[in-house]
């Protein structure tokens, strides 16, 4: 993106790209059928309203390259699956693998080429969403690195807490099939799945820990739901998601914003941390019980530094490359374009107006609505800066292949 520095570096190609030897200085484009019909939404909650790429603000100023890299990790997946598979059973508009494949299969001469607009300009046709909901939020996340230790010290006095042996998952596609793709976690008692207890009411036991922090590390690693923790005795890993206990998500700025502890410009991540170190961990721990949601990790291993933690696709997350959406109303694998403001530094994080192209790869407990988005910003505390202070409104778009045919989700 033009107002960032790049974030770690992007992801780089696999080797299937890297050997092709095929390398036009132009790439024509294979013909697609003219549709026939506009596509709709599926969903009551909106719809598509077609446009082309010369209506979408900034977009040939903008790079698409990072949104090119995810997209190709996404062409993996697809080229796997059953062709006649939906992207997904409540997200209609966005067809089946086999509308995807035509631009999958030819992407890698894109790369070679050096023309990622022409890529998706060439297959792709954008739409803007159009809804009634209320809600228009894009905010950032990234992967936090912490310095932990194997053991619980004066400093590092916070566990980052592994899955109970008693919290239970359950995924409801397995009862019925309407159900697929919903889980939940509960605990059994008399033979019943009940709701796990609250953030203030969990106690985690010394067999349970993954590695201690610092309090407000943990708290965010939570938001985060992935880090990396570099250990002092040297060891690199990662925390990564692994189950919450099912309680919905408070926001401690806003509880803060409420009872006057902040104003409403200091209650970014970085004020929310200064807030912490300000009062002491044990007011800081009564305040953060606002929130009672609380989730559990598994310690993942760093295989590429270059790369960020897994999401919801299954896929190594891209910086500037990937989005979290609500897979209730969209599906993974979906490029988005994003017309907003990003926070920038020079601008004194008030932000500058930019259009963001990304794919939907992540989802995330608080992300409810069809236009609200979470922005990858990448790892460390270059990209926390900027996504601690993302929260703007914005357009949003998507892209679907030229020439699908439209069909209803089952």
């Amino acid at each position: 993106m033009a107002p960032f520095r790049r974030i770690c570096g992007l992801i780089l190609l696999s080797s299937i790209l890297a050997s092709c030897d095929l390398k036009p200085k132009s790439v024509e484009p294979t013909p697609l059928p003219t549709p026939t019909s506009e596509p709709s939404a599926q969903q009551s909650e909106f719809s598509l309203k077609s446009l082309t790429f010369a209506d979408l603000p900034l977009w040939r100023t903008q790079s698409v390259e990072p949104a090119f890299q995810a997209f190709y990790k996404t062409c993996t997946g697809f080229l796997k699956k059953d062709p006649e598979t939906v992207l997904s059973k409540t997200a209609g508009y966005a067809g089946k693998i086999k509308d995807w494949l035509p631009a999958c299969e030819i992407l890698p001469k894109y790369h070679e080429a050096g023309e990622y607009h022409r890529f998706f300009e060439d297959y792709f046709q954008p739409f803007e969403i159009e809804t009634t909901q209320a809600i228009n939020k894009l905010t950032g996340y990234y992967e936090p690195e912490l310095s932990v230790s194997e053991k619980k010290t004066a400093k590092y006095s916070t566990p980052i807490p592994l899955r109970p042996k008693d919290l239970i998952e359950a995924r409801l596609g397995v009862f019925d099939p309407a159900l697929d793709g919903k889980t939940v976690w509960g605990q059994v008692k008399n033979g019943r799945l009940v709701l796990y207890p609250e953030r203030a009411d969990i106690r985690i036991e010394p067999d349970r820990v993954l590695a201690y922090a610092d309090p407000a590390d943990v708290f965010f690693l939570q938001i985060q739901g992935s880090g990396r923790l570099r250990f002092t005795n040297g060891k690199v890993s990662r925390a990564g998601f692994d189950a919450h206990n099912h309680r919905p998500f408070g926001s401690l700025a806003n509880h803060l914003i409420k009872t006057g502890e902040l104003k409403t410009s200091e209650a970014s991540m970085q004020g929310i941390r200064r807030w912490i170190e300000k009062v002491g961990p044990e007011r800081a721990a009564q305040a953060m019980n606002v929130n009672p949601r609380f989730v559990f990790f598994r310690e993942r291993v760093v295989e590429n530094d270059n790369e960020g933690p897994i999401g919801a696709a299954g896929l190594p997350l891209t910086p500037l490359g990937s989005l979290a959406v609500d897979l209730d109303l969209h599906a993974l694998g979906v490029p988005f374009y994003l017309s907003s403001k990003f926070p920038t530094k020079k601008s004194g994080w008030k932000g500058e107006d930019t259009g963001s192209l990304l794919i939907a790869q992540d989802t995330g407990g608080a992300i409810k609505g069809a236009r609200r988005g979470d922005i990858f910003f990448g790892w460390g505390d270059s990209a926390g800066a900027v996504a601690g202070r993302m929260n703007h409104q914005g357009q949003f778009f998507v892209l679907l292949p030229q020439g699908m045919t439209l069909e209803p989700a089952t």
